[in-house]
């Protein structure tokens, strides 16, 4: 994330606007499911691949979604997991 005195980049909001989809995808279908690597994934290869039409740019984003993407804890649900998005967003760190 950018420093709260510079603009953020381009490519800070390409990942803002994914993880904000991504977390908004995993709490609206599915909520009560087990939260899996592969559906953190899945979720930002689909908002990449919807969102972006150069191959090379929904490339990018995907893997600097992926790689902003919290890790998932034993027992979390996509529920739970979609709310730790929203507090990375939000800049809380626990």
């Amino acid at each position: 994330m950018p420093e709260l005195s510079q603009p953020p980049s381009l490519r800070d909001l390409r990942v803002t606007r994914g993880l904000t989809w991504v977390a908004e995808r995993l709490a609206t279908t599915r909520p009560q499911d087990a939260m899996t690597v592969n559906a953190a994934r899945s979720a930002a290869l689909r908002h990449s691949i919807d969102t972006y039409s150069n191959d090379r740019v929904a490339n990018a984003v995907l893997n600097d979604i992926i790689a902003a993407l919290p890790s998932v804890r034993d027992g979390e649900d996509r529920a739970e997991y979609a709310a730790r998005i929203q507090l990375l967003l939000q800049g809380v760190t626990a």
